[in-house]
């Protein structure tokens, strides 16, 4: 293909239009790759968990067998949209740029970060409103689709972990519930009794994670081939070869551009990239998390193994559902790196790819398809007037598929979906 096809493709797929030279010709390659010319048309999703909760348009909602209704749900939710999880993150970038000569792009730069950090200061791992907005979302979209789980006065049980945006979070879900039938019954907790389910973390999980991990090596290496800083750190500081750690200097921008998807700052600070520069970190971040959390081969099953309490937790609880009749949801309120190991451990439909090749992680498993920001798994139950019971899987309220055969599918037979769950721990 001639540059200037090139050009005129990546233009017409919304890639912002400043590309030049080498950047022009790596990135002319998207036209081959409808998943690489969907991040580019779509740069948001390369913010990696710090993706926006996509609300779903045109969810498919398979009837339910004949003479099957709703009566439970069990539900895992991450938290919604949040600010960086700590103020520094927002400083040690900000005194950077206030130490050092910049260019006016390099002003420009600094007047957003003070906008940014004018909003964040003291919020640092917050909440955001976003957030709130999402889980009264998510609430109310699984009430109209399942009236029939909570009506009257049911009772709905809900377990935060401790971190306040996860509590938040579950505040907004069940205020939305309340709102909608306010003779619910709220049960709502959150505090450590419950953590070695909501958010374990083993001796196993700990030591594969350290920064000392065998996989490390090889990914410092991945870093150095996807991660340049030369251009950015010249295109903001008149003296670019004088600041310290460009590469974190780099990655601290990064994840303040891609958070601004999560507050209502209206600022599109991905302009400070070049397109490849982006999608170069983000396969980076893509890696580390599949590798950390899902079902990548370099970790041996044991990231996904961390979630075998949760899994049993659910399955305990949907026990009790089916046989007391109550509660009629159980909510639980978490955060990304649990819900990406319950995901890939149950090998719910596109969460457990298992690729072996570093280059092919982010074709493989994509950060912000499986946990963006309010991210969450539903198992919706259903039972006839014989007492059968089916259960339906959703993954950010869509339909998903199980790797078992039912002819009913993505209905399934509770028996043979709790034979199985209990069969991966």
């Amino acid at each position: 293909m001639a540059a200037s096809k090139r050009i005129l493709c990546l233009c017409l797929l919304g890639v912002w239009p400043f590309l030049t030279g080498a950047y022009a010709q790596q990135a002319g390659t998207t036209c081959d790759d409808s998943l690489r010319r969907e991040l580019f048309r779509h740069p948001e999703k390369m913010g990696s968990i710090y993706y926006a909760y996509p609300v779903p348009e045109n969810a498919v909602r398979t009837p339910a067998p004949k003479g099957y209704e709703p009566f439970y749900v069990s539900h895992y939710g991450r938290h919604g949209s949040r600010r960086l999880t700590s103020d520094e993150r927002y400083t040690r970038v900000i005194d950077v740029f206030e130490r050092h000569r910049l260019t006016p792009k390099g002003e420009e730069a600094l007047h957003h970060l003070r906008t940014v950090w004018e909003e964040a200061r003291g919020r640092g791992g917050d909440l955001t409103a976003l957030g709130e907005r999402q889980h009264r979302g998510i609430a109310e979209r699984l009430y109209a689709d399942y009236p029939q789980i909570f009506k009257g006065d049911a009772v709905v049980s809900a377990r935060s972990t401790t971190a306040t945006r996860c509590i938040l979070s579950m505040a907004a879900f069940c205020e939305r519930l309340k709102e909608l039938n306010p003779k619910l019954r709220m049960v709502r907790e959150a505090n450590r009794r419950y953590m070695d389910y909501l958010a374990y973390d083993g001796p196993e999980t700990e030591a594969f994670t350290s920064d000392t991990a065998h996989w490390r090596k090889a990914f410092r290496d991945f870093e150095k081939e996807h991660i340049d800083p030369q251009r950015l750190m010249k295109s903001f500081f008149a003296h670019p070869d004088s600041i310290p750690s460009p590469d974190e200097l780099m990655m601290g921008l990064y994840w303040i551009a891609a958070d601004m998807q999560n507050v209502d700052l209206g600022l599109f600070l991905y302009d400070w990239f070049l397109p490849e520069e982006l999608f170069g970190i983000w396969q980076s971040v893509n890696y580390r998390m599949y590798v950390c959390n899902a079902a990548a081969p370099a970790n041996g099953g044991v990231m996904p193994a961390g979630a075998c309490s949760l899994l049993k937790n659910m399955v305990e609880s949907a026990d009790a559902a089916i046989r007391e009749r109550t509660p009629c949801a159980t909510l639980r309120f978490g955060h990304d790196t649990y819900l990406i190991r319950l995901l890939a451990l149950m090998q719910v439909e596109g969460c457990a790819r298992k690729e072996t090749d570093p280059r092919r992680y982010w074709l493989a498993w994509q950060d912000y398809r499986v946990a963006p920001m309010a991210a969450n798994v539903q198992l919706v139950f259903f039972r006839n007037k014989d007492g059968d019971v089916l259960v339906k899987v959703l993954h950010n309220e869509r339909e998903v598929s199980l790797p078992l055969h039912d002819d009913r599918a993505p209905y399934y037979s509770w028996v043979a979906v709790r034979r199985y769950f209990l069969s991966l721990c």
